[in-house]
């Protein structure tokens, strides 16, 4: 099948229509992927899974995802991100659908893990897609836009996976969101269209490999940032459900609206950060970044002094406050990824950021339930999530922006 490109110049008008169809099939990925957190309860209680475990469980797929990260980030930059997206979804969908026969661990886990290999695909192809389409003033916020389709996509998963659990059970919740990133995969397989030319400044010389980058201190900080604050914003999604039922005895439904609302705020929140890297902090994602990770200290704080006499509209705003920080910086640091590594690298940079992202999240999210179930205590847990993100902010020092 031959690439589809597009014979228009980055500065069209067409390119925020490309956008919209990458973005709506990450949105179709982020609802399998996020569908698991959102279901957890439902999954805890029919496996008999303690905290720590239901921690692995997502470490298994979101290492799956780290490992496939430079893979699937080369072959964007190789075969293109048309292909890479489409089949991605397609994939991805393929395998989430076999949990209606997974009805014993080892299934669930293999499944788990094909599902983290597959969905590895949309980061790299996304972040690719918007390296050529936009010129750098615009950049922060188209990544921001495309990587709203995250949140987005966990908004709709915690807003309808659970009610369609307790209809019809779990394994069929996740076999509509397979159909939807099937769908959503010959969608963009049809309309998404690639630049003839990147809007990313040529270098010349070869193209940089993996070596290369990780040779680079500005990009080592940024990968380190990406380390700490994907464990962070994962322990939050893995846990968040649990904490609101277990310690502020919410039910399942309104526990499930509540990570909803801080999926919204997240994907507003990639938005308006980008909108405020490029216009705001002209283009610096390091001051974003920094005023990010700052806020996320102090709303995990701030949660951590709730119990089950907090008025629920405080714990709603920093559920919402959570979802804004610890879910709203990725698209910076992919932008700023994409504007260190250059021209033909930018989808082995965004590879290079899911590898560490997701080797965060494999290994940050069993710590913090294990805190948990040591504890006996959520409070300890979230001071220490705390304090590790403090950890990612200092990390930004090494971090010289070419403006």
């Amino acid at each position: 099948m031959t690439t589809r490109v597009a014979e228009v110049s980055p500065d069209s008008e067409r390119r925020w229509f490309f956008l919209t169809v990458a973005t709506l099939a990450q949105v179709s990925v982020a609802i399998i992927r996020l569908g698991i957190p959102a279901l957890m309860p439902f999954i805890k209680e029919d496996f008999r899974l303690s905290r720590t475990e239901v921690g692995f469980l997502s470490s298994v797929m979101n290492g799956a995802t780290g490992v496939a990260g430079i893979p699937c980030g080369k072959a964007v930059d190789r075969f293109g991100e048309r292909r890479v997206i489409a089949y991605g979804c397609v994939a991805t969908g393929l395998i989430i659908i076999g949990m209606l026969w997974a009805f014993n661990l080892t299934l669930l886990l293999l499944i788990l893990l094909l599902t983290g290999f597959a969905s590895a695909t949309s980061t790299p192809a996304g972040s690719k897609a918007v390296a050529g389409w936009f010129p750098e003033r615009e950049r922060g916020t188209a990544m921001g836009f495309r990587q709203m389709g995250i949140p987005l996509g966990g908004a709709i998963a915690a807003l309808t996976l659970p009610a369609l659990a307790l209809s019809f059970g779990w394994r069929f919740a996740l076999a509509v969101a397979g159909l939807l990133g099937i769908v959503m995969g010959v969608v963009a397989l049809r309309l998404y269209e690639e630049p003839a030319i990147s809007s990313v400044s040529p270098e010349g010389g070869r193209p940089a490999g993996v070596r290369d980058l990780l040779a680079r201190k500005d990009i080592r900080a940024v990968l380190a940032y990406v380390f700490i604050l994907s464990g962070s914003q994962w322990s939050y999604l893995t846990y968040l459900e649990l904490y609101l039922t277990e310690t502020l005895r919410l039910s399942i439904t309104l526990a499930g609206a509540l990570l909803a609302l801080g999926q919204i705020s997240g994907a507003a929140g990639r938005v308006v950060w980008g909108l405020l890297s490029d216009r705001f902090f002209g283009g610096r994602r390091k001051s974003a970044l920094l005023l990010v990770g700052g806020l996320a200290i102090l709303m995990t704080l701030w949660t951590s002094l709730f119990s089950a006499e907090t008025p629920l509209w405080i714990v709603a705003s920093a559920v919402a406050f959570l979802g804004l920080t610890l879910q709203g910086w990725n698209g910076l640091t992919h932008a700023l990824a994409a504007e260190l590594a250059g021209t033909h690298a930018a989808g082995l940079a965004a590879g290079l950021n899911i590898t560490l992202g997701f080797l965060g999240v494999t290994v940050l999210p069993p710590i913090f339930g294990f805190i948990v179930d040591q504890t006996g205590s959520y409070q300890m847990a979230w001071i220490a999530l705390a304090g590790i993100i403090g950890g990612g902010l200092a990390a930004l020092h090494w971090v010289r922006e070419k403006k």
